[in-house]
């Protein structure tokens, strides 16, 4: 009996460090641990504040122009992809409890998306690559109360068909599909990596172009991961789940100044954004 005793007595730190290590290893792979979709996942634990931010891209702009480069452009890269079947795409969704990966799109519909009918040329005829400059890119920003910093956490990225494009365009942008950025970070890396070993700048794909230094490129992952891309955004986390347009929109109507307050509020919850991580660290 007394021996059983010992042997309990002697287990209670093992016990005590498994009851400790054991709940951050349930906490990280448990269903409510961590984002999967996310590239580097914070445990849910150590979140103190979040917000989810709709931007959009402009490949035309000077900034974003090494994201568009010659026969390397982004959205050429993501294309060749699908076709290739090395990524999948996903049906849009605007549902503020969708994270917008639960709807996979056949490779076949999307291969068919591209294609329509222009009138001057009498035939079908398919999108090309410098005609879709515009990403809308979703993402959270997060507060990690353990390292004590705030991070942007990319998790889809969606490919915009801009307003005139064709006929289906005539009366806005619309969407083509989206896509996990986690499987696109992933996909650019090693595309990029792989093409690299054939020794020629030729023959690099998926980077972003030095317009500095045009033998030394990067990655277009690190190149998201750098934040290397000039964005306006468009919607933050609200209740009413509006995007800035339609909550300047609602406040003055068909006011001539719609389009300027528009910006004008974009640029100001930009500066928000910076001013409180800026503030995070005055107390």
């Amino acid at each position: 009996m007394k021996r059983s005793v010992k042997k309990i007595v002697g287990l209670l730190p093992l016990i005590a460090l498994y009851l400790f290590v054991g709940q951050e290893v349930l906490a990280q792979f448990g269903p409510m641990g961590y984002n999967p979709n996310s590239v580097r996942p914070i445990l849910e634990s150590d979140i103190m504040y979040r917000t989810t931010v709709t931007r959009q891209i402009n490949l035309l702009e000077k900034q974003n122009k090494p994201f568009f480069s010659a026969e390397n452009e982004i959205t050429r890269v993501i294309i060749e992809a699908v076709k290739a079947k090395k990524i999948q795409p996903y049906r849009y969704t605007i549902s503020p409890t969708n994270n917008g990966l639960t709807d996979p799109m056949p490779h076949a519909e999307f291969v068919s998306k591209l294609k329509y009918y222009d009138s001057q040329v009498g035939d079908s005829v398919e999108l090309k690559p410098t005609q879709l400059f515009l990403l809308e890119m979703k993402e959270d920003l997060i507060f990690d109360r353990r390292r004590s910093r705030m991070y942007w956490d990319i998790q889809v990225i969606t490919i915009v068909v801009p307003q005139g494009t064709n006929d289906d365009t005539q009366m806005g942008a619309v969407r083509l599909a989206s896509f996990s950025f986690k499987e696109l970070h992933a996909y650019f890396t090693e595309t990029y990596r792989e093409s690299e070993k054939k020794g020629t700048i030729e023959d690099v794909r998926a980077f972003w172009y030095n317009p500095e230094n045009p033998r030394r490129h990067m990655s277009l992952a690190d190149a998201f991961d750098l934040r290397l891309f000039s964005s306006r955004i468009t919607k933050v986390s609200n209740p009413d789940d509006k995007s800035i347009q339609e909550i300047v929109t609602d406040e003055y109507g068909t006011h001539p100044d719609v389009p300027k307050k528009v910006l004008y509020m974009s640029q100001k919850i930009e500066y928000d954004l910076m001013e409180y991580e800026h503030n995070l660290w005055e107390y």
